[in-house]
């Protein structure tokens, strides 16, 4: 009956994309240059590409409530009803418009449930768009490869607990649904951005690596801070408190103050990234993820706010990873958090020097303007 309903829509919403497509295009003017960039904000993704890009539009259908920025275009206070409307409205003025299209996540313009965003990028083929897909996490990852990569290896991954956490990801229905994703961006993306192990997929092309496009204003290298440590700023922030590890590091913040280390802990869930950003200023170290391969936008944000992060992405593990990056962060998997953590309290000239590589380390590969670079030169293979 779902399935039925979501054909239905998307059956509807592609009779009102061509319409209005075919209505407004003589009155258009062309714009073979920019970018748009869309269509859902995932951790800061959308906002910062844009801004990297020369030029770029930006647009974000979903609102998240963990961020305030600006877009070109945004759908305020999520509505099914407005979306189905707004979707191919937008849709049909901006691909009569532009050219060029990079799609974040999962989502499209129209409702991708139903066929994995065939129809939609069927169209940008036919109408000659250029069409870019980047994935970021869950919507991507396989469930049942990584499963086995970490039964090959005896250790956990991430969906060896987020089957528990979203039941609904750990389905058959939704490692269908991830696998037509893959087939479907394959077959019509010139450049597909997926970090090969960490959201190991069913894609048989080589991807590119994940980018980062860490803002100017984030970098603040706060030498001040380390003159005084007798109390230890830790924080840890987490968007999903079992998959990110957040049990492991109250076990071992736990302990360590059972054991009479001075420490102010300040975990983060549920934050604003406002407030996040603004803890980190003033943090010593932080504890990110335990179950990942890649620092993540927090650990590139921790790193960009000059301190010691610990986290469980390795370099030679994820090996999409640029040049040096287990230098910049203490590699710490899942059974190593309070280990790892008490060698830096124990020698407390080591959280400075570890802040200090981690910092250099991002300006130089994880930056707006590396970043940017690093998209455009691939980008410009295709024109």
């Amino acid at each position: 009956m779902k399935s039925i309903v979501y054909k239905t829509v998307l059956k509807f919403q592609y009779l009102l994309l061509l319409v209005t497509y075919y209505l407004i295009k003589p009155f258009v003017k062309k714009d073979n240059e920019t970018w748009i960039v869309g269509v859902e904000e995932i951790a800061t993704v959308l906002v910062n590409m844009a801004n990297a890009l020369p030029k770029s539009v930006s647009v974000n259908l979903y609102e998240h409530p963990f961020y305030n920025f600006k877009y070109n275009y945004a759908l305020k206070n999520r509505s099914k009803f407005k979306l189905i409307l707004f979707g191919p409205l937008l849709f049909a003025y901006l691909t009569a418009k532009y050219e060029r299209f990079i799609y974040v996540g999962a989502k499209g313009f129209l409702l991708h449930l139903g066929d994995a965003r065939e129809l939609e990028f069927f169209f940008l083929n036919k109408k000659n768009k250029k069409l870019i897909c980047y994935f970021t996490g869950s919507e991507i990852r396989s469930f049942m490869l990584l499963d086995e990569y970490g039964k090959r290896n005896d250790i956990d991954v991430i969906t060896t607990y987020q089957r528990y956490v979203s039941p609904s990801l750990g389905t058959n229905a939704s490692e269908k649904f991830r696998k037509n994703l893959a087939t479907v961006a394959e077959k019509y993306a010139l450049e597909i951005f997926n970090p090969p192990v960490e959201q190991m997929s069913y894609f048989k092309r080589a991807t590119h690596p994940c980018l980062y496009f860490c803002p100017d204003s984030l970098f603040n290298k706060n030498n001040e801070k380390f003159l005084s440590m007798d109390i230890v700023k830790i924080v840890h922030a987490s968007s999903s408190p079992i998959i990110k590890g957040t049990p492991l590091v109250r076990a071992a913040i736990k302990k360590l103050k059972m054991e009479g280390y001075k420490i102010n802990y300040v975990e983060l869930i549920g934050m604003s990234n406002d407030h996040v950003l603004e803890e980190l200023k003033s943090a010593h170290i932080v504890l990110n993820a335990f179950y990942t391969y890649i620092p993540t936008i927090f650990g590139v944000e921790a790193l960009a706010a000059h301190t010691a992060l610990l986290t469980s992405a390795d370099e030679y593990i994820e090996v999409s990873l640029d040049k040096g990056a287990n230098s910049a962060w203490c590699v710490t998997p899942y059974w190593m958090v309070y280990d790892n953590l008490k060698e830096l309290l124990d020698h407390p000239e080591k959280i400075k020097k570890q802040a200090d590589r981690g910092f250099e380390w991002c300006k130089n590969n994880c930056s707006a303007n590396v970043g940017g670079k690093k998209l455009l030169d691939i980008l410009i293979r295709n024109d």
